[in-house]
């Protein structure tokens, strides 16, 4: 089974999406990109300019690609390179993704760290990231060919909205290159070398010390409201998140037990290890559903620990559909570790044996006393003696000179232990007194 990618995805790399797609105007620059862009120029500007990578072609280097997809669960994309001093590597596509890394980026990483930097673009494949990734660097780009004709569209909140998801989402193919690397010790010095730290300089690095300034850096700008000001001006329009930050991100991420988790399904023969990773549950999907059906999701889905717990009270609620589920005393929809305790809420009416329980030496009328009215009051007798009442007093009333549904020997009026209004459900006991008036016809 694939893994997931939402089990890595980076909160903030979700937020920010969220975000950028609730701008006004997003959506009209999105349906413009995709009229003009095409996934297939790309392609051909690669094949006519860059250098295919291939098991013909550099392998040592297109070797390093097919054991990561296989970790992230995606296809193989093809690789490029480019000639360029800068080092760097991206991700570009839709359809069929590539990744393009640059001769530069040969010459400041030494071979052993080139998987890692793969491994961060396959990361963004796996992630979906790319199709946004290409329109979010057009854009920043200041591309305008498919902008022009939007009118009023204020286009600088979307570049802006644009940068900010673009830096976020780093961090979740960071989290990628973690699971594939089995460890942030690669990732970590990538970005000390992005950083400065060139493979040709004669001196040794320190991880720790790298550390210590992003920690250092983060406590710079957290603790100190015109810092974090700051940062958001002088870095508004960057499209990569800080490379200390990303660093200490990294290394906060290894240290949690969804990564330990991750790394051992990933580097499992067996599917056993699935077990231990979160599932995501739409909880509030479930309220309203038969809970049999949704025992059974959860029951498929791996949760061992589910309890039901039985509402008979709740009303305008069909029956056996569900009313609440917690998982883990938490209502919201998440990610769940299988072994949460569940909790589902469920409406179920009481039986008519469990009603007839908490009524001992009762009797249910089962009818209003509209029923009654207008029967033969002998007959009433009988029906009210048949369920077990035994205390009768019968009188007379005079019918009405007009006499208007009004019927001799039939019942008037009917009044049980002082209750002259009742409805089928209600209880008495046995020795309630019976009061039955009748009509007689005056002479």
């Amino acid at each position: 089974m694939a893994l997931d990618y939402k089990l890595y995805l980076h909160d903030s790399d979700k937020a920010a999406m969220a975000a950028l797609k609730a701008i006004p105007g997003f959506s009209q620059v999105m349906k413009a990109f995709m009229k003009i862009w095409s996934e297939q120029q790309l392609r051909l500007i690669n094949m006519s300019t860059n250098l295919r990578l291939n098991e013909k072609q550099m392998a040592k280097y297109y070797n390093m690609l097919p054991p990561i997809c296989t970790k992230l669960g995606i296809d193989v994309p093809e690789l490029f390179v480019e000639l360029d001093v800068h080092p760097n590597a991206y991700t570009y596509g839709d359809t069929k993704p590539f990744i393009v890394i640059t001769s530069g980026l040969f010459e400041t990483l030494p071979d052993e760290l080139i998987p890692t930097v793969l491994a961060h673009e396959c990361g963004h494949i796996a992630c979906h990231h790319t199709l946004y990734t290409t329109m979010g660097r057009a854009i920043l780009n200041g591309a305008s060919a498919f902008v022009s004709g939007l009118g009023n569209i204020a286009l600088y909140p979307i570049q802006l909205a644009f940068a900010y998801w673009m830096r976020c989402s780093e961090f979740s193919a960071d989290r990628a290159t973690i699971i594939c690397d089995g460890s942030a010790e690669k990732s970590t010095e990538v970005m000390m070398r992005f950083a400065g730290y060139d493979k040709d300089i004669m001196a040794d690095a320190n991880v720790e010390a790298f550390m210590e300034q992003a920690l250092e850096y983060k406590n710079l700008v957290d603790n100190n409201a015109w810092n974090k000001t700051l940062e958001f001006i002088l870095f508004q329009n960057y499209d990569h998140p800080l490379n200390a930050i990303r660093a200490y991100e990294g290394r906060e991420w290894e240290k949690t037990e969804l990564y330990k988790n991750i790394l051992e399904y990933v580097n499992s023969e067996t599917s056993d290890d699935e077990s231990k990773l979160p599932v995501e549950v739409s909880i509030k999907k479930m309220i309203g559903k038969n809970v049999v059906d949704v025992q059974a999701k959860l029951l498929t889905m791996g949760f061992d620990n589910i309890k039901t717990v039985r509402n008979t009270e709740a009303t305008k609620t069909k029956e056996g559909s569900i009313i609440a589920i917690t998982i883990n005393e938490l209502s919201e929809d998440g990610w769940y570790k299988r072994s949460d305790e569940v909790r589902i809420e469920y409406f179920e009416a009481k039986t008519d044996e469990e009603i007839a329980l908490e009524h001992p030496g009762e009797i249910k009328i089962g009818e209003n006393q509209k029923y009654f009215l207008g029967k033969n009051y002998e007959e009433v007798k009988v029906e009210l003696k048949y369920l077990g009442f035994t205390n009768f007093t019968i009188k007379e009333m005079a019918m009405s000179k007009i006499g208007w549904g009004e019927k001799e020997n039939c019942v008037a009026k009917i009044i049980i232990n002082d209750q002259s209004q009742f409805d089928k459900d209600s209880w008495f006991i046995k020795e309630s007194e019976v009061i039955i008036y009748y009509y007689v016809r005056v002479k």
